[in-house]
């Protein structure tokens, strides 16, 4: 009996993509804003806070001083754009799945047709989840993206954080040596973040695992543990991290949520590679705006609308085969990055 194959549209596919498991997010969830947009190009306006200044002193009869100068600020950013593609094979489609030899209804050609590209809908979908986690987690860590590929240099989106944003403590500055507060980093780079431009108070702090190793040993963290004092209303776990490479381990302080990451992705080439250097720690705060940017589909089969995820099936005649495609244009834009900092703390 031949396969007539019937085509899935972008629905379908969308449809089955979001019925699996999502992607554990951690980055990403500092983005609670989205943006869609048909222009090459995403623009944002940022008007910065009117500051602390005082209404000026007159006297009744005299006339009254302006004091409104609220100049903008604007920003413009290209996405970045993934498109995975891959063939549903003749060779896939013919051969069993595992399993089904012993199965008492094989599967017909047809049906493992369907599970194939219902398989790839999902690989697809998990990929590009992850190149939003890597987007995002870039943005707040770095400041920055590089984007790039065999077919295009690579070019960098700066989200223009302030330099005073990425530090790096080197010799006897490096936590854990002798005389070093980690306390006094904590707080000297918290207020760096609430007094720069368009920046704000921070209540997370990230620590990579071997940054976390050498806090949760260090004397000064364990005595402002000790609730025996009063004002000292910390509550860390010190003890043995759990089996999660996403881990929230208490509060240094009564605003200052304290987390262990230690989540990784894979190259191209197959290799590991943390998203957080274990030897960094990351502070943000709840003004950073996060935006999830997505520009539009480069496609005719999209009208160039921008979606957050394209998937398209289709066949070839020479040579003949059959393909699934998802596209999307990505950027994840943290619209005030100085609400962000990087520290790396060991060498």
């Amino acid at each position: 009996m031949p396969i007539t194959p019937q085509f899935y549209d972008t629905d379908s596919l969308l449809g089955v993509m979001q019925e699996e498991e999502p992607v554990d997010f951690f980055w990403l969830d500092f983005f609670g804003n989205q943006i869609n947009s048909t222009d090459e190009f995403i623009d944002f306006e940022k008007i910065p806070h009117a500051g602390r200044r005082l209404a000026p002193f007159v006297t009744p009869l005299s006339q009254g001083k302006p004091i409104y100068n609220r100049r903008s600020v604007l920003s413009r950013v290209k996405p970045a754009y993934l498109k995975p593609k891959d063939a549903i094979s003749p060779d896939r489609v013919m051969k069993r799945k595992p399993g089904e030899l012993l199965a008492r209804n094989p599967m017909s050609p047809a049906e493992r047709r369907d599970a194939i590209i219902a398989d790839v809908a999902v690989q697809h979908n998990e990929a590009i989840d992850r190149s939003f986690e890597w987007l995002a987690a870039r943005a707040l860590i770095d400041g920055y993206v590089d984007i790039g590929d065999d077919l295009m240099p690579e070019r960098r989106v700066d989200f223009n954080r302030a330099g005073s944003h990425t530090i790096a403590l080197a010799g006897a500055a490096r936590w854990g040596e002798a005389g070093v507060s980690i306390v006094d980093n904590i707080e000297a780079w918290r207020t760096i973040c609430r007094l720069a431009d368009f920046g704000g108070k921070t209540n997370k702090i990230i620590f990579g695992p071997d940054a976390w190793d050498v806090v949760r040993k260090n004397d000064e963290i364990k005595e402002l543990m000790n609730t025996n004092y009063r004002g000292r209303d910390g509550n860390l776990r010190t003890g043995l991290a759990k089996d999660s490479e996403i881990e929230f381990v208490g509060d240094l302080g009564p605003d200052l949520e304290a987390w262990v990451y230690s989540d990784y992705y894979e190259t191209p080439d197959g290799n590991r590679q943390d998203f957080l250097d274990p030897k960094d720690v990351v502070l943000i705060g709840p003004g950073v705006m996060g935006y999830r940017c997505f520009g539009a589909i480069q496609d005719p089969y999209a009208d160039y609308q921008a979606f957050e995820k394209f998937p398209r099936n289709f066949r070839q005649d020479d040579p003949a085969g059959e393909f699934l495609m998802t596209q999307s244009a990505p950027l994840m834009v943290p619209v005030n990055p100085n609400v962000t900092l990087k520290a790396t703390v060991l060498t």
